[in-house]
């Protein structure tokens, strides 16, 4: 099984490819002929560089998994589309991905952050979409998780609006959802931005899959931002599940990556666009 960062907010040296605040991950599993994209960036240039230097052809790719409805996770799908020529597409997400979505600045400005999309228009591009609110066992060893409780901890999403009957409301993004790889070692997780909680992410895979063992974690986390206290909660708890690989990326932050990466040493890889991981 390899996964291969695509889009993320940082690039580690790799000739040509092109980073931006967005993300997406490549998961190629050669023995199932599956080859997955989960998320699709913000920009369909940056994807589409990064997927041909990657050598992989859009053609080849059997499905889209998206996160959650966020435009730094769905900004590429329509250019991903119009590169497959038409061909019909599977895109697996939550029913609220043409949902508005808005975000809530420190001066109490609104800006929109949801799908740039309208549903109609990647359709005529050959987009077929399946929706799930459960758990979505897509293949033998992979699952999308659809919604995330949130028993075990807190979400983050404070900032968040959605609309509601009256007016703008709190957006608990129920969309957030996360990927599930079952490998020999134990589970792979990957993430879009984590809006669910680290705790709830885990311990609802963990419970998905009846299997306690984490091989890895990549992607976002939201801690970008977040105070210490928090950040220090998550670094407790993940040492306590003690997941053999922890790659933190996109919105994670820097102050959160540096306590992470203190706290698992060998165990943390330092990722973004251009980074291949491999597990059994």
């Amino acid at each position: 099984m390899e996964i291969i960062i695509l889009d993320d907010n940082y690039i580690l040296g790799h000739k040509g490819m092109l980073a931006e605040h967005g993300f997406s991950a490549l998961v190629k599993i050669p023995d199932k002929e599956l080859t997955l994209l989960f998320d699709t960036g913000t920009t369909g240039s940056v994807l589409m560089n990064n997927l041909r230097l990657a050598g992989v052809e859009p053609t080849n790719i059997n499905a889209v998994i998206i996160s959650h409805r966020h435009y730094d996770h769905t900004g590429g799908l329509k250019t991903f589309l119009e590169a497959r020529s038409g061909n019909e597409t599977l895109v697996i997400s939550h029913p609220d991905l043409f949902e508005p979505a808005y975000a809530k600045n420190r001066k109490g400005g609104i800006r929109y952050i949801g799908n740039p999309f309208r549903k109609e228009e990647l359709e005529s591009l050959g987009a077929r979409f399946a929706y799930t609110r459960r758990p979505m066992r897509i293949a033998d060893g992979v699952i999308v998780t659809g919604e995330i409780p949130r028993e075990w901890g807190p979400s983050h999403t404070g900032h968040m609006l959605r609309q509601g009957e009256e007016g703008l409301v709190e957006d608990i993004l129920p969309d957030d959802s996360a990927l599930i790889l079952e490998t020999e070692k134990g589970l792979v997780i990957i993430t879009g931005c984590g809006h669910a909680g680290v705790e709830n992410i885990i311990e609802y895979a963990t419970e998905i899959a009846g299997e306690k063992r984490i091989a890895g974690l990549i992607g976002g986390l939201h801690l970008m931002g977040a105070e210490e206290r928090r950040i220090g909660e998550v670094v407790k708890y993940l040492t306590s599940r003690e997941p053999a690989t922890i790659a933190p990326t996109h919105c994670t932050g820097l102050r959160a990556q540096a306590a992470l990466a203190a706290a698992f040493g060998k165990r943390y890889a330092v990722a973004g666009v251009g980074t291949v991981f491999r597990f059994e």
